[in-house]
């Protein structure tokens, strides 16, 4: 097998490069570096030019206290370096498709908060947030909605406003049972890091379309953000 010598020459002058041009050479990148310029360029074993580039190569000589030796980077590869790189990164996809993807937990079957969070990665955040608010939701039944912590609050808080608004924006929002949340549901978004909303700002419905084109416009990870939140304050959300 012929190899490809992907090489890099330092501290080059323009004699010497001059040199590497006749000898049939073809530049890939000339950089400048605190030691003046390099050249980088790839050549075949079997290339009719071979023979030449390695007779400049050896007679290259110590430049700037450097020896020839430190002068010159030669990689020996079995294809030119783009191609390499390009079968590495299918190679890399390839990789990724052929990893299984999270699954979706069907619902909340009696776990504790700890064996619900030791579940991330195996299933979907978005799931597995729901499965906390169903938990929450069975707690409050049981013991009574004043028993719960602020923190379990704002997953019941936060849940109910993404469900509302991507089934029919903010309007069923406030339209719906979930209204219940409308006092504190700012201040839950703000707790878990994400937007900036005011009740001012959607009090007519008007402004509630604003704020749904602003909502569906940004996308904001809100499964992400409040499975972090529940991760950060598990002591408070147990169950």
């Amino acid at each position: 097998m012929a190899f490809f010598h992907h090489i890099t020459v330092f501290a080059v002058s323009e004699d010497e490069k001059a040199d590497f041009l006749e000898a049939g050479v073809k530049f890939k990148e000339i950089t400048r570096g605190p030691r003046g310029e390099c050249v980088i360029f790839e050549i075949q074993e079997g290339d009719p030019c071979w023979e030449k580039v390695i007779a400049v190569i050896e007679a290259l000589p110590e430049r700037d206290g450097m020896s020839r030796k430190y002068r010159v980077q030669n990689l020996s590869m079995t294809a030119p370096m783009e191609e390499l790189m390009q079968e590495l990164k299918e190679r890399t996809a390839a990789l990724k498709r052929s990893q299984p993807s999270p699954q979706w937990l069907d619902g909340y079957s009696g776990q504790s908060s700890d064996e619900l969070l030791s579940l991330e990665g195996k299933y979907r955040t978005d799931s597995l947030v729901l499965a906390f608010e169903q938990a929450i939701k069975e707690k409050a039944e049981q013991k009574g909605l004043r028993t719960l912590a602020d923190e379990e609050r704002i997953v019941l808080a936060v849940e109910a406003l993404e469900r509302e608004v991507n089934n029919g924006g903010y309007d069923q929002f406030f339209r719906n049972p979930s209204r219940q949340f409308a006092p504190t549901v700012v201040g839950a978004l703000q707790r878990i890091g994400l937007e900036d909303l005011t009740l001012d700002a959607i009090e007519t419905v008007a402004k509630l379309n604003r704020c749904d084109d602003a909502y569906y416009k940004d996308a904001e990870p809100i499964a992400d953000r409040l499975f972090a939140f529940i991760k950060a304050n598990q002591v408070a959300i147990e169950f």
